[in-house]
């Protein structure tokens, strides 16, 4: 066994498993875009069937039912503390989704397992994020004042639901969240490595202002195996939208390429 794959207790502030499963066939890690926890994988296991699949939402530190913890805003502390948290669960088969920052986070991660030698994923699903390789140098956001940080994104990413803008306590909440989360990306610079030996699949919206399909298509330089691309209807935040279809295309990706059955 690798020697940082100890065994623990299979329970960590880090996910949140609705249907837990002590040896299930293959392990979905879903990593949250920014400023969500594991909220937008609620749905998840009743759409997966459990026999086959495991649903591991990843819960950070500062949001739902970690809101008293201070958020990450570093990357590689948030790599090294996912590391830690996650080895004990590694030791099966599993796959990586995230969208947004957390198809970053999810493909940086994957590059840290490499780098220490530990188990990799069967397949990494990056939804509505550009290649890292292709990141735009946006005008950073996190040094904004409130109102001008509300408004620049809104206009980028239409990210914050009008029910919660309408809500200034609930909106207070957030905001620190959102604003650690972006510091994570818009802090980020990639890095040169040789290509995952890991098949990538990666999904995108077709309205989607930020991500184009050029963008998406850019995920292939970064794996030495397969790579494949789907589009949906919809925005930045199409999986909420579509969540049924994204669900049904991931198990879809999932039974073809690491043997899941349907």
């Amino acid at each position: 066994m690798n020697p940082e794959l100890h065994p623990a207790p299979e329970t960590t502030p880090w996910l949140i498993r609705r249907k837990p499963s002590a040896a299930p066939p293959l392990r979905l890690f879903c990593f949250p875009y920014a400023g969500a926890g594991s909220l937008p994988y609620f749905k998840w296991p009743d759409l997966l069937p459990e026999a086959d699949i495991e649903v591991c939402a990843i819960q950070p530190p500062g949001r739902e039912n970690r809101l008293h913890e201070p958020s990450m805003e570093d990357l590689p502390g948030l790599l090294h503390a996912l590391v830690t948290e996650l080895s004990p669960l590694l030791q099966g088969r599993f796959a990586f989704f995230g969208h947004s920052l957390g198809a970053l986070i999810a493909f940086e991660l994957t590059r840290e397992l490499r780098r220490r030698g530990l188990p990799l994923p069967q397949a990494l699903i990056v939804s509505g994020a550009e290649a890292p390789s292709r990141r735009n140098g946006l005008p950073p956001l996190t040094g904004l004042g409130r109102d001008a940080f509300i408004r620049e994104l809104c206009a980028r990413y239409d990210g914050i639901p009008q029910q919660v803008l309408a809500q200034p306590e609930i909106l207070d909440l957030i905001l620190p969240i959102l604003r650690a989360d972006l510091k994570i990306s818009e802090s980020y610079t990639y890095q040169d490595e040789p290509p995952l030996p890991v098949r990538i699949c990666a999904l995108g919206g077709s309205r989607d202002p930020r991500v184009s399909e050029a963008a998406l298509e850019a995920w292939r330089q970064h794996t030495q195996q397969s790579f494949s691309m789907r589009m949906f209807p919809g925005g930045h935040f199409f999986i909420n939208e579509m969540t049924v279809q994204v669900v049904q295309a991931v198990h879809e990706e999932l039974a073809v390429n690491t043997g899941a059955t349907s």
